[in-house]
């Protein structure tokens, strides 16, 4: 049976308030939308179409590929993410021969994982990252594959969590393996703005994973290092499932980023 993780609080956290300032100059202009709706573009919100954007751009000789009986590896220095309701794993083989240089890969702010599974979240990332790939060759011939793993935010606030069936050592972390093989680079104009704002806030990295079994549990309080993030959520469903992003939250929220500069 499936779990309703949606009843957790740390999807009913209570946002920071930062007051009136003087860059607000009227409550009409606060309430002003800046960033307009995008529910109902293909792929946010309550649409099952694929999002619109480009493929992701891969290296010659670069490929992803499915690793279905590879379990997920808690280091966090595999874990590249700005923004962490849920991890995807992504997994490069280098095809070019054992010996040559290491391929950089770039992760463009953007990256959506687009759901393989109709009911759960396709996922946003925020942030640029570049990944490095090596050829190298396991012993007994075959390459080896090197999986990481993208900090994701929800882009369908009514699906289920990609780890609502995780079983296992897996519960304890938000991590959705062999569910996303696809990935684009947005082009929606909603999300692309808020981006503009997310990004270079390099204190938004994420350091410490979470816990879903824990947040599932009525005494769970929320760590202050996830209000942001939960914050930055919750902006982006404004977007995708929502009416827009309201000039008064754009302010608050540019505060609220300021000391993650």
């Amino acid at each position: 049976m499936k779990r309703n993780y949606f009843n957790i609080p740390i999807l009913f956290l209570l946002l920071i308030s930062c007051g009136k300032s003087d860059l607000v100059p009227s409550e009409s202009e606060d309430d002003k939308i800046v960033i307009p709706s995008s529910n109902g573009n293909p792929g946010l919100g309550h649409s099952d179409e694929e999002p619109l954007g480009t493929a992701l751009a891969l290296p010659s000789g670069i490929r992803i590929v499915a690793r279905q009986s590879h379990p997920f590896d808690p280091d966090i220095r595999k874990l590249y993410a700005h923004a962490n309701f849920f991890y995807v794993d992504i997994n490069f083989v280098n095809d070019r021969m054992p010996g040559t240089p290491p391929v950089i890969v770039e992760l463009p702010p953007g990256l959506i994982g687009v759901s393989t599974i109709h009911d759960k979240q396709n996922g946003l990332s925020i942030e640029k990252y570049l990944i490095t790939v090596p050829p190298t060759q396991r012993l007994g011939g075959g390459r080896d594959t090197t999986t990481v793993y993208v900090g994701m935010a929800c882009l369908n606030e009514g699906r289920s969590m990609p780890w609502y069936d995780n079983l296992g050592a897996e519960q304890v972390f938000p991590i959705s393996r062999n569910n996303y093989q696809k990935f684009i680079v947005t082009s929606d104009p909603g999300l692309s703005k808020l981006l503009d704002l997310l990004k270079g806030h390099p204190g938004l990295k994420i350091t410490n994973h979470w816990d879903p079994v824990a947040a599932h549990e009525e005494d769970y309080v929320v760590p202050e290092w996830m209000k942001i993030h939960n914050e930055i959520q919750e902006h982006i469903w404004e977007i995708t499932d929502r009416f827009g992003l309201t000039h008064g939250k754009i302010i608050k929220l540019k505060e609220r980023l300021k000391p993650y500069r």
